[in-house]
C-alpha cells in the first residue's frame, strides 16, 4: 500500500490504513530505520517469517524503484557512450595543487581536454553527483537490459526530478 501524506512541522502522523496493512495495529512500539530520502517503520519484534516478509518487501519496493528509473531513462539505441562505457577511474589529484586551486578537499572533480594541446583540464564540477556515484549493481541491471546509461547519468547530474511530482 502506497500513501502520500502531508508533513506539518516535520511531524507526520501514520494513519490506521497504513497501520493496518502493515500489521502494525497492537504494537506497544514501531522501529524507524532512517535510510537517505526514507524512512522505514517495522516491528521492534519479529519472528522468522514476519523478518522474512519485511526484508522481502523491502526486496520488492527496491526493485520497482529501479524498473521506474529505467523506465524514465529508457532504451539505450546503440549510443555511442553505452557502447564504450567502463567504470570511471576517481580523479585524484594532490590536496596541494586543490589548495592552490581553491578547490575543496572533498569536492567532485571533472577534466577536460583542449583540443590537440596536449593538456588535461581539471576543475570542480558544477553538479553533486555523476554516474560514479551510482551503485555498481544499478549499472549492471541497466548495461544488462539495454537501459540508457548516458540518458541516467543526464539526469543524475542535471538534478531532475523522476519520481512523484
Amino acid at each position: 500500500m502506497k500513501m502520500i501524506k502531508e508533513c506539518f512541522d516535520n511531524n507526520i502522523s501514520l494513519p490506521n490504513e497504513i497501520l493496518n496493512a502493515a500489521d502494525l495495529t497492537g504494537c506497544e512500539e514501531i522501529e524507524f530505520n532512517t535510510l537517505e530520502n526514507a524512512v522505514v517503520a517495522m516491528k521492534t519484534t519479529m519472528n522468522a517469517m514476519e523478518l522474512i516478509k519485511v526484508a522481502e518487501g523491502l526486496k520488492n519496493l527496491s526493485e520497482e524503484l529501479i524498473v521506474h528509473l529505467a523506465g524514465i531513462c529508457g532504451r539505450c539505441h546503440d549510443c555511442s557512450y553505452c557502447d564504450r562505457f567502463e567504470e570511471y577511474d576517481e580523479i585524484i589529484v594532490p590536496d596541494y595543487l586543490l589548495e592552490e586551486a581553491g578547490i575543496p578537499k572533498d569536492a567532485k572533480l571533472c577534466a577536460c581536454t583542449e583540443e590537440d594541446s596536449g593538456e588535461i583540464i581539471v576543475m570542480q564540477a558544477d553538479y553533486d553527483y555523476d554516474i560514479a556515484d551510482v551503485p555498481k549493481f544499478v549499472i549492471d541491471i541497466f548495461e544488462m537490459s539495454g537501459i540508457c546509461i548516458r540518458e541516467l547519468e543526464e539526469r543524475i547530474m542535471m538534478e531532475d526530478i523522476v519520481y512523484g511530482d
